[in-house]
């Protein structure tokens, strides 16, 4: 086949040698050229021009054929493309140059320019029998190149995607660090207040219960928590606590003053705890028969303490009765207290968590002159299931449910003649060393209660919320009335 194109080319340049002989010089076409511009003739000129630069084109083009054809016997297929190419920029109708181009597209696997060369020359000459030995298979390679492409962008836009995901991630964890880092609230506080009712057994009477404050005559209280950053917290608490249904009214108002100290999961604070008296049971005893409406007040400092993992939040309130210590220095009458809580919090989910809780709250009244004591301690034991409901839309606590049941133990320990004797009736469950070994080791105990409470908190506005709960009591043999209590209360963060 070479053979017989390199004898068809040797032919064709034998015809371009002789065409002077049979056609229009182009050197006598540029001088009439000349002569037309010289008479203004410009029209002509152009034509005249036109045909010169037709004829060295066509003259041109058969000559960068010919360089190309040299090129591709060589084996340099990009130099003999350049020159087909060429060739065919200046005469676009010269198929061999086509043919012999889109043969070097095709080893190259230069596919879509050998298929756009291919179909040229099959169009114009529909009966060439060159380009159809190889076109076939460019059609297959383009399809096959294209699919690759194809896939290999699909690739590509998937890992961009990827990338990008990736990167909006980053950003969201990003983000949510830089969130974490601020508090969540920067004040929560809450007010609220119970009234009591209780039945008694002795005459059988369902009446309003009264506990003694220094404002008013009901539990109270009154919580603010502030968290200026999110390595510190404060909070006060004060009001006439509510110790359960058997406690007399040993604390009048107490306030309450943490400040907490946050670093990475755990936290660490110190804490001043005020307790007031204003009664007249308190320090009765065999030498001060007498009621008299004294008021005393203690103070104690106190540690807290705990971690945050997770779900979990766990939290110790330490107010040791030892510091400071009502001893053998004192004098007159005076008020001990200490006071001691555990708290864990778990979430579930954004519908459950729950929690529990163990505290000790115990008051000693010393009359110093006559060197006696009365004890009134409280321990229990809580554990609560709340259930939230949320507005799907805006993913808002709509409306919470608390159950919680809780279990106490009244200690009791009156007119004491040894009050300074270690593990003397005072603290410990109110047990006393004389009775350990006389099959009385908790010697302190009085009675005990059972408490079941259901709170629902409710939101008013974007910042504030209501609450209210109801309780009952139930009392052991030792207790003189079982109690409902209703607790309301209000509430805002901000």
């Amino acid at each position: 086949m070479k053979i017989r194109y390199m004898l068809a080319m040797a032919f064709v340049s034998a015809v371009c040698t002789m065409a002077p002989l049979y056609s229009e010089d182009p050197a006598e076409l540029s001088r009439k050229g000349v002569e037309f511009s010289d008479k203004k003739m410009y029209n002509e000129a152009a034509k005249e021009f036109q045909k010169a630069v037709s004829i060295y084109n066509s003259a041109s083009a058969r000559a960068y054929h010919n360089l190309g054809w040299v090129y591709e016997l060589k084996g340099d297929y990009p130099q003999a493309i350049v020159n087909y190419e060429e060739a065919i920029r200046r005469n676009p109708k010269q198929l061999p140059s086509y043919e012999r181009a889109g043969y070097l597209y095709y080893r190259t696997g230069n596919y879509e320019k050998a298929v756009e060369a291919g179909e040229f020359v099959v169009k114009t000459d529909p009966k060439n029998t060159e380009v159809i030995q190889w076109l076939p298979d460019a059609y297959k390679m383009m399809l096959q190149k294209q699919q690759e492409m194809m896939l290999a962008k699909q690739k590509e836009e998937e890992m961009r995607k990827r990338e990008e995901e990736r990167r909006r991630a980053q950003a969201r964890e990003a983000a949510e660090k830089e969130e974490e880092q601020k508090p969540s609230r920067y004040v929560y506080a809450t007010l609220d207040g119970m009234v009591r009712t209780g039945y008694f057994f002795d005459g059988r009477d369902y009446k309003y219960v009264t506990t003694p404050g220094m404002i008013i005559d009901a539990p109270w209280n009154l919580y603010i928590n502030v968290t200026p950053a999110l390595d510190w917290e404060f909070d006060l608490t004060t009001g006439t606590p509510y110790l359960g249904a058997i406690m007399p009214a040993v604390a009048a108002q107490i306030e309450k003053v943490q400040g907490i100290y946050h670093l990475g999961g755990y936290f660490l604070g110190l804490g001043c705890l005020i307790t007031h008296y204003a009664d007249d049971f308190a320090f009765v005893n065999e030498f001060s028969l007498q009621k008299n409406n004294y008021r005393r007040t203690d103070f104690k400092a106190g540690l807290v303490f705990g971690f945050r993992q997770d779900k979990a939040v766990m939290r110790f309130s330490v107010y040791p009765r030892f510091l400071p210590y009502d001893g053998t220095h004192s004098s007159g009458k005076t008020l001990d207290t200490d006071y001691y809580e555990f708290n864990l919090n778990y979430t579930v989910d954004k519908f459950l968590s729950y929690y529990s809780r163990l505290f000790a709250s115990e008051y000693f009244f010393f009359d110093h002159t006559n060197r006696r004591s009365n004890y009134f301690g409280v321990y229990g034991f809580s554990f609560g299931v709340s259930l939230g409901q949320y507005n799907t839309l805006t993913n808002e606590k709509n409306v919470t449910i608390t159950l919680e049941f809780t279990e106490r133990f009244y200690m009791l320990d009156i007119n004491n003649d040894e009050p300074y004797k270690a593990f003397n009736g005072q603290g410990w469950f109110g047990a006393s060393t004389a009775t350990w070994f006389k099959g009385e080791p908790f010697s302190g105990f009085y009675t005990s209660g059972h408490e079941l409470s259901l709170k629902a908190e409710e939101p008013v506005g974007a910042h504030f919320f209501l609450y209210q709960k109801l309780l009952f009591e139930m009392t052991g043999s030792k207790g003189d009335h079982n109690e409902v209590a209703l607790q309301l209360g209000a509430g805002g963060v901000f």
